[in-house]
Formats: C-alpha cells, structure tokens, sequence
C-alpha cells in the first residue's frame, strides 16, 4: 500500500497555552489539503470556536506553529517545508484567516452582535436628540458592491489590519472616516465648480475652507460647506455616526484577498536614490488580507445640530461680518428636507463613485 505523499507534524498556540491543539499528525497526497487539514484540527483542538469576537482571535490569538510537512515517499523524514518559519505569514496566515471565514459561517453570535449594534446606535440617536439635534438620515442603507476594508494600513502583527468593533468583533465604517469621504464630495463640488485643479490653488481652497474663521467669506458655498463640517476653529453641525452592518442568517461577510508586491527590495532600500533599479527578476511578496464580501448592507445615520445652529443664528442675525450665515440656516431651518436631499446625495456619491476604506483608486468599498 503506497504511503501518502505528504505528512504534517507539530502543534499550534493560538495566543497561549490555554488555546493548544496538542501534538498533530495529518497525511494526504496533496501538500494543500495536509496543511488544511492539519490546522483544522489544531483549531478544533485548541477550542478556537469558543471564542465569539473575531476582533479578539485577530488581536489576542495569532497563531504560533510549531510544525513541519514531510515528503513520505523516501520513508525519512524530510525537512521540505516549515511552516514554524510562516508562523504569522505565508502558508499559515491563509489558513488562519480561511477558518475565520469558516467560524463565522451561519454564526448566529454575528447576527446578535450586529442587533446590539444597532441598538446601540439607537439608543445614542435617541441621547443626541434630547440635547438638540435633529436626525436628518436614519438608517439610510447602501450595499457594498465591491469588497470593502476599512483599517488596512493599521499596525498588526500580520502586516495588514481590518477595523473590526473592539467590543463586538464586527466590521463597522467608523463616523470619521464616513465623515471625511463625504466631506471630501463636498470640497471637490466647490473645486470644480470654480475650474480649481492646480496643486496651489486646492492648497489655498483647503486653507479657506479648514483653517480660517467661519465667517471669513462672503461665498454661501464657502460658507455652507464650514457650518456642516467645520474648521479648525469651529465643529460643524452635522454629527455622523458610526455605520454598521446589517448581518442576516447563512450570510458570509468576509473573504481572503491577496496583494502581490513585486519589488519589494526597491521599495525597502531606503531613501532614493536608490542603489538598485527595479527588476523583473526579482521574486514577488504575495501578501494575504482579510477583506468583506460585496453584498453586505450598511446603515448609516447623520444628525443636524439644531441648537448649536439656533445660537449661531442669533449670533449673527445682527452682525454686520456677513449676512449669508443666517440666510443659510433659516433656509435649512424653513425646509430640512432640501439640506437631508443634499447631505444624502453627497453620501452616494461618495460611497458610489469614491469609495470608503483602502484601495478605493482600484475598486474596493464601493456601494450600491
């Protein structure tokens, strides 16, 4: 009877010794399916499954492995491949990432963490109204067309990161990076409206619009965009809070993407000029990361803050500086849903168009 082709032996610490899988040995004919197997188990035995936040197996238990694959046809052993030298790459965090996606297949603890969410994002648009603001978009909800990761350039021992709830371990767009694509949106509506391309020029217009005093123009673009969004000097009136997922039964929200780096020695070389050219002979980096599926809804809320902008108003009511600032609020005031229109159409053309999160200029989180 002729010996498998392949054979695995070793352990894997996920974190510490709490979470061990015991020594392992796993055989097959092909080298893919006797790792895969062989970290099944490891995760089976070291009780992974009893851990409910992805955040907490991402920042807490990394697995260390101790373990080798032997080719068996010579009946020696044959140190051909060590997965202890990828203990937090290569081979290894493919497969670490491949049973995350398992774990939370038909998982219904996602789905209670997204409810509690949800809640919770009541709740505080429920406090907010009770000190003055008004929600302008509740559960407003867009769908992710493209895969989306939020967070990728975060420090992580795997080299890359994904913005998952601290608390909850689901994926959530945070309210300053909503925030900030959709004040983008409006920043470029001014810039093309006005024929403003050159380096200096947007330089000088996000001088204007960030840094100086509210009530510096007399321009109502100027203006409106400062009185939502703020200056250095000045909190804007609209409030953004974070967006999460609507998480249903049977559905996967996660999925294994790779990036493959190519020069990898030019990139590193330190500061240019560099000593070497980049080359074709150089052999590339693949690099996995975990990413969210397209077809995942998000709700996303934006307040308005009626009080603060009533004590501007009276504020500038009888101020000689400018008199667009009360125009424009009792505008927003006499006809709210115009400025809900238009806080809306900016949200879809940023998460449309733009996109939120990492890796935007080459298609991820996009939103239909």
């Amino acid at each position: 009877m002729p010996y498998p082709k392949f054979k695995v032996e070793g352990e894997v610490w996920f974190g510490n010794r709490e979470f061990y899988s015991d020594k392992i040995t796993e055989e097959n004919d092909k080298e893919v399916e006797v790792k895969k197997n062989f970290f099944k188990k490891a995760w089976k035995n070291g009780k992974m499954d009893n851990i409910d936040s992805v955040s907490l197996v991402l920042q807490k238990y990394i697995p260390i492995i101790d373990a080798r694959v032997e080719k068996t046809e010579t009946h020696r052993p044959n140190n051909w491949f060590s997965l202890q030298q990828n203990a937090i790459g290569g081979d290894s965090k493919k497969l670490f990432f491949d049973e995350i996606i398992e774990k939370t297949k038909n998982n219904g603890v996602l789905i209670k963490f997204s409810k509690i969410f949800e809640e919770r994002i009541n709740t505080q648009k429920d406090n907010l109204k009770d000190i003055g603001y008004i929600v302008i978009l509740s559960n407003y909800t867009l769908t992710t067309s493209s895969r989306l990761v939020v967070g990728l350039g975060g420090e992580h021992v795997l080299e890359t990161s994904l913005t998952l709830h601290h608390i909850f371990g689901i994926p959530y767009i945070p309210a300053t990076a909503f925030k900030g694509v959709v004040r983008m949106v409006s920043f470029w509506e001014i810039a093309q409206k006005r024929n403003i391309s050159a380096d200096k020029e947007i330089e000088e217009l996000q001088k204007q619009l960030y840094d100086n005093e509210i009530a510096d123009s007399e321009d109502e673009d100027f203006l409106r965009h400062k009185l939502l969004f703020g200056t250095q000097n000045f909190k804007g009136l609209l409030f953004f809070l974070d967006a999460y997922p609507e998480i249903h039964n049977n559905q996967e929200i996660f999925d294994v993407d790779v990036m493959n780096p190519h020069y990898s020695k030019y990139y590193t070389q330190g500061e240019p000029p560099a000593e070497e050219p980049p080359a074709d002979w150089e052999n590339p980096n693949p690099i996995v990361f975990l990413t969210l599926k397209k077809g995942i809804p998000f709700c996303f809320n934006v307040l308005f803050d009626e009080f603060r902008a009533k004590e501007i108003l009276n504020e500038y009511n009888d101020s000689p500086e400018t008199k667009k600032i009360p125009t424009i609020l009792n505008n927003w005031f006499t006809n709210l849903s115009k400025l809900t229109d238009l806080v809306k159409e900016w949200i879809k053309t940023a998460l449309e168009e733009y996109g939120v999160g990492a890796k935007t200029r080459v298609g991820y989180g996009r939103f239909e």
